[in-house]
């Protein structure tokens, strides 16, 4: 096998030198130590003509660790894949141990790109890449938009912040945002204006006047011209106006623009009356009424574009289920964590304990919790780290108590998740299930030292208790242990760390997912056996029951699947 040992610094800029000497009439010098243009740009940096243009390529001080970057020269204009200031959007390799190959990448790359645009290959890529583009130029105060993306025309909501303006579909959304996110209600919640459009504009349209914006609109949009009209005729100080539409692909887009009253001579908002001469703009031609108005457009974010990471396509439907997560501590919390995260827009967490010392090494909140109820601690935390999510709803009882309160509360689930590792609590689930009717249930447990853990789905036709003796023990045990528990522990527990732990809480949330997504429909039993190392630091081995029944775990860990007796 060939290692590759980088150049040092000195001698990749000399054999970049050379390339570039050898490109013959091509090659327009290189750039000074103090041209203007390295000062922003890079360390050092080289002219070339190619395609009819001049390209300036550049590398930073951490070459050859970092890529080259290329630049059009005399950039006018919007074009396709290059940002304002002339940077290329350009995907060249990393090759720490081939200076001259990344450079020369970097040419290739670029010449490519050149003659695509001049043949008008890259047109569309203004309008699948709007939110770009759009941002080009931006600056200040961004707007954060949630829900927004490909909405029609409506009235929605906004609320002004330091350094962000943030945008929702109503007032509800926003308030509801706004105390997951910051813990408080918002001070102001406006009026947006959402305007729906038949086609995004090009870069060399974008609106720069109220009257260009109102124009744009009465070409492009249905009905966003009464939005628009509307908002304009109560003559506010401030309106933030979000554009929606789809690129050719069918990507949808949003962008949003900020309006404000011009001001006077002493820079403050024109009086209403000084503009319109009424109470209103109503009656107003729409050209005075655009005149009295500023117009910014602003870098738009989408509040919910995480959700564009996830590989469900059940999205919606998820953002809608309903699910109980009984017995947040160490397991449960990382559960109800996994499950906001993966799109569940409603929990509800169950739990009547407070938060100790001894939690913060496996629990998923720390020390600034301890003393505070788990249930409600992870609801708070949950909220302000996935503002988006429709619910978070705190119980700090035990499930027994819940249920003798509100025997119909936990038929309004779509899954309960139990995860009290505690016979008594789980039966009392089970028991009620069956009494009452219910939802699915999964119960999940681990094993002395976090050996093996146990996910196991209930279907309302099916019980849990069906595969338990009198006394709370499971059908079989995987794994057995001669680490004998702390004191500390009260024979209670068993030491195992968070690494561990992760395996049980991914076995669980995994199993979750895949009943709400309707991958998993039927009663099962999922069983995660740790690796032989781990087994071994633990004093473990497997129960013959076990190798019997399921065969010699491997080595490097597993996950089974079994049906539940």
């Amino acid at each position: 096998m060939t290692v590759t040992v980088p150049l040092p610094v000195t001698d990749a800029i000399a054999a970049v030198d050379a390339w570039f000497e050898g490109l013959g009439r091509h090659y327009l010098g290189k750039l000074s130590a103090d041209d203007p243009f390295l000062a922003a740009k890079g360390k050092s940096g080289w002219r070339i003509s190619t395609k009819r243009n001049e390209l300036i390529v550049t590398v930073d001080a951490a070459f050859p660790f970092s890529r080259p970057n290329c630049y059009l020269a005399n950039k006018q204009g919007a074009i396709p894949h290059v940002e304002r200031d002339g940077k290329l959007c350009l995907r060249n390799p990393e090759l720490p141990g081939d200076p001259v190959g990344a450079v020369a990448a970097t040419v290739g790359l670029a010449r490519k790109l050149l003659a695509d645009i001049a043949i008008g290959d890259e047109d569309d890529d203004f309008l699948e890449d709007f939110g770009l583009y759009w941002a080009q130029g931006c600056s200040g105060p961004s707007s954060r938009l949630l829900g927004l993306t490909g909405a029609p025309s409506a009235r929605g909501a906004w609320i002004a912040a330091e350094d962000a303006f943030y945008g929702f579909a109503d007032r509800t959304a926003a308030e509801r945002w706004w105390r997951h996110r910051f813990g408080r209600d918002a001070a102001k919640v406006r009026r947006l204006a959402i305007v729906a459009l038949d086609a995004l504009p090009h870069p060399d349209n974008y609106p720069e006047t109220a009257f260009d914006l109102w124009q744009l609109i009465d070409r492009r949009s249905n009905d966003g011209a009464a939005v628009l009209r509307e908002c304009l005729d109560q003559y506010p100080k401030a309106l933030l106006l979000t554009l929606t539409g789809s690129a050719p692909s069918g990507r949808p887009h949003a962008a949003s623009l900020l309006l404000t009253r011009k001001v006077d001579n002493r820079n403050l908002p024109m009086k209403r009356r000084a503009v319109v001469g009424a109470r209103s703009g109503r009656g107003l031609p729409i050209e005075r009424l655009c005149d009295g108005f500023d117009v910014k457009r602003l870098k738009t974010e989408a509040l919910d574009a995480a959700g564009s990471r996830l590989p469900y396509v059940e999205r919606d439907q998820l953002a809608r289920s309903q699910v109980a997560v009984i017995g947040c501590g160490a397991l449960g919390s990382g559960v109800a964590r996994l499950l906001a995260k993966s799109g569940v827009g409603c929990l509800t967490l169950v739990d009547p304990d407070a938060m100790g010392w001894e939690n913060i090494r496996r629990h998923q909140l720390g020390a600034g919790f301890v003393g505070h109820n788990k249930a409600k601690a992870l609801a708070m935390a949950i909220a302000h780290e996935n503002p988006d999510i429709l619910s978070v709803e705190p119980h700090a009882v035990n499930v027994q108590t819940l249920l003798e309160r509100d025997p119909s509360w936990l038929s309004k689930m779509d899954l309960a998740v139990a995860c009290t590792a505690n016979w008594a609590a789980n039966a009392a689930i089970d028991h009620h299930v069956g009494l009452h009717g219910g939802p699915a249930c999964i119960f999940t447990w681990m094993e002395a030292h976090a050996l093996a853990s146990h996910a196991v789905l209930i279907t309302p036709d099916k019980t849990f208790a069906s595969g338990y003796d009198a006394a709370g023990n499971p059908p079989m045990m995987a794994s057995t242990s001669e680490r004998v528990a702390p004191a500390e522990c009260g024979g209670l527990t068993t030491p195992f760390g968070a690494i561990e732990l992760a395996h049980a809480e991914g076995l669980t949330a995994r199993l979750a997912m895949d009943f709400l997504r309707g991958k998993s429909t039927k009663p099962e039993w999922r069983t995660w056996l740790t690796d032989a190392a781990s087994l071994a630091d633990s004093q473990g081995r497997w129960t013959q029951e076990w190798i019997s029944s399921r065969g010699e775990p491997s080595p490097m860990g597993q996950i089974v699947s079994a049906e539940w007796p």
